[in-house]
């Protein structure tokens, strides 16, 4: 489904960035509305009251996102957090606090007009020295609205979501909504989120996923036709919203509710159940970690283990780099959690669209993607890596983990890690710590790396095959360029041999190869992946239960027969009419789950 049906009014319709898989009924329930008042301050008394009233907004305003966590469910990781963290550091950076006063003081203007112009100002520097292929600090931009919007509702004394005014099944429309609000949204009432402005990879998008509250963001316009207590219709799979609906449409939507609810209740109540085709042949399907807040849901969504951690937030959250005691305060509770499953903990892939703040925004006008990033990033920062290093060494006595390095494309770069590897185990161990024995893997991402297999395999453990920088290397392009993204091929027959190559010199190495890219999640090209012999799947929390049924109702055989014939294929057009063709055959509904 991608458009509504016919009966639908064309003026009630509205499309965003779906969060979820369910659809919502509600009554829409409004936020505050807030404007940036300004007004001259006369006397030097009143610029230092403005001052205080300032601070104390700040203060305020710091005690609010710390105590959001208590809103959080309980099960949820709230020693940490990632999130939380990156809006607590821009509201104590002093430069913020800093630039903000001076304004008030030298300009004797009111403190909403100060803030306002001090947040643009941070808008237009990263927007002036931002790559637009920078997706990561691009989202940044966005947070300087949010914070806006925040510190407005406490200088002006109000609520931007009163309690008393939720009603049932109220839907929140707003057109920026943070993480903390996010958070404090009381779930017994609120059914489902929308917003004109956001993205599926902000902040608040990665919470709403993480609590499974039901989301459309970046709907344009929908403040401009929406009063309060209007009726709505959210459907969070497809990001569509319905304002008003007629009956025929409510009727359409009730019926795709309990479909889509019914399906997925039984995908989640089955997620648990290993994933062994019908002529019984294993496969593991494994969950990707990037935040903390996460966690609950991979494991509650039937993962075996966590096959790929990222570890780049807590240096993308922040202003200043991460410091050896908080990393390891994070793997130590992640590992420790997921025990005793394993944690595969990816090292930096730093870089390209994932600069730190604290290093520098990078280099605007540059394929960032061919330059600086991953390995070769943590290889010409050897303080940073080390640091990462020994907090990983340190964590992974609390359970089991492994250690496994991006975008290797060359033999020295495993064997200048390796080195690395080995002089802080021993720093560590002169220190007193145990080093449990620790894999070590190579993620293959790089054409180069696919045709150095054997080599590779001499001194790694493990592979894990990242389908969408190899798949942008392959080809050539950008895949964060509009231009090209009809290039981005999945199934082009060089990147189905390629991917056949690493899996076959896996198996004859004996070393455990995975694949952790987007291909792993879907359906259409996971089916072809297990039929080509990958034995281990590594996907999204919410794609887990999916790929685990589409094993469970598979017969290997079937699934080898038509990976066997899509490799023979010449064209991608081609692989994707065979691999389609099977799947509607034996499971009609499966392309919509």
């Amino acid at each position: 489904m991608r458009l509504p049906p016919t009966f639908v009014p064309e003026g009630s319709f509205f499309k965003g960035f779906g969060i979820g898989t369910s659809v919502v009924f509600g009554l829409v329930h409004l936020s505050e509305s807030l404007t940036v008042r300004r007004y001259p301050l006369v006397s030097p008394e009143a610029v230092e009251k403005e001052v205080e009233r300032f601070t104390a907004a700040q203060e305020s305003l710091i005690a609010h996102f710390r105590d959001a966590t208590k809103f959080l469910p309980p099960d949820m990781d709230i020693r940490d957090r990632d999130i939380f963290e990156m809006y607590l550091s821009l509201l104590k950076d002093p430069s913020l606090l800093k630039k903000t006063i001076n304004t008030i003081r030298l300009k004797k203007i009111n403190a909403e007009e100060a803030l306002e112009e001090t947040l643009g100002g941070i808008k237009y520097v990263l927007s002036e020295n931002i790559s637009p292929n920078h997706k990561y600090l691009r989202e940044r931009i966005g947070d300087m609205d949010l914070l806006l919007d925040s510190f407005l509702a406490v200088l002006h004394g109000k609520e931007r979501f009163p309690a008393a005014n939720f009603h049932p099944k109220s839907v929140v429309v707003t057109k920026n909504l943070s993480p903390a609000e996010l958070a404090a949204l009381p779930r017994d009432m609120v059914a489902g989120v929308i917003t004109e402005n956001g993205s599926p990879t902000s902040h608040t998008a990665l919470l709403a996923q993480a609590l499974e509250l039901p989301a459309v963001m970046g709907v344009g316009g929908i403040l401009d036709k929406v009063t309060g207590r209007d009726e709505v219709i959210l459907d969070a799979k497809e990001g569509h919203v319905i304002l008003k609906p007629n009956r025929d449409t409510s009727y359409f939507y009730e019926i795709r509710k309990g479909s889509l609810d019914n399906r997925q209740r039984e995908i989640v109540r089955m997620a648990h159940i290993p994933a062994r085709t019908l002529d019984d042949c294993p496969v593991a399907i494994h969950g990707n970690l990037q935040l903390a807040e996460e966690l609950p849901a991979v494991m509650s969504h039937g993962a075996e283990a966590i096959g790929l951690y990222r570890t780049e937030m807590m240096y993308l959250a922040k202003n200043t780099l991460p410091t050896e005691e908080e990393l390891f305060a994070r793997y130590h509770g992640i590992v420790g959690t997921v025990s005793p499953r394993e944690v595969t903990i990816r090292t930096l892939d730093l870089g390209a669209d994932k600069m730190p703040l604290s290093l520098g925004a990078g280099r605007a006008n540059q394929n960032q993607a061919l330059g600086l990033r991953a390995i070769r990033f943590c290889l010409k920062h050897p303080d940073i890596f080390r640091t990462q290093l020994r907090a990983i060494l340190r964590a992974a006595g609390s359970g089991r983990a492994r250690i496994m390095i991006p975008m290797v494309s060359t033999l020295d770069e495993i064997l200048r890690t390796r080195e690395i590897l080995k002089s802080v185990k021993k720093e560590l161990r002169a220190e007193g710590v145990k080093i449990p024995k620790i894999p070590f893997g190579v993620m293959i991402e790089v054409p180069a790396a696919v045709m150095m297999m054997e080599e590779l395999g001499k001194h790694a453990d493990f592979f894990s095959i990242g389908t969408n920088d190899l798949i942008q290397y392959s080809m050539a392009l950008d895949r964060t360029n509009p231009e090209v993204t009809d290039l981005y091929l999945p199934l082009h027959p060089s990147i189905l041999r390629m991917i056949k190559i690493v899996i076959d010199a896996g198996a004859k190495m004996n070393k455990p190869v995975s694949v952790c890219g987007g291909m792993a999640a879907n359906a259409v090209y996971a089916a072809l992946l297990v039929g080509m012999g990958a034995t281990t799947l590594s996907v999204p929390f919410y794609d887990i239960p999916k790929i685990k049924r589409l094993v469970r109702m598979s017969f290997m055989k079937d699934m080898k027969a038509v990976a066997a014939e899509a490799l023979k294929t010449h064209t991608h057009e081609d692989a994707d009419t065979i691999i389609r063709s099977w799947l509607r055959k034996k499971f009609p509904d499966i392309l919509n789950t």
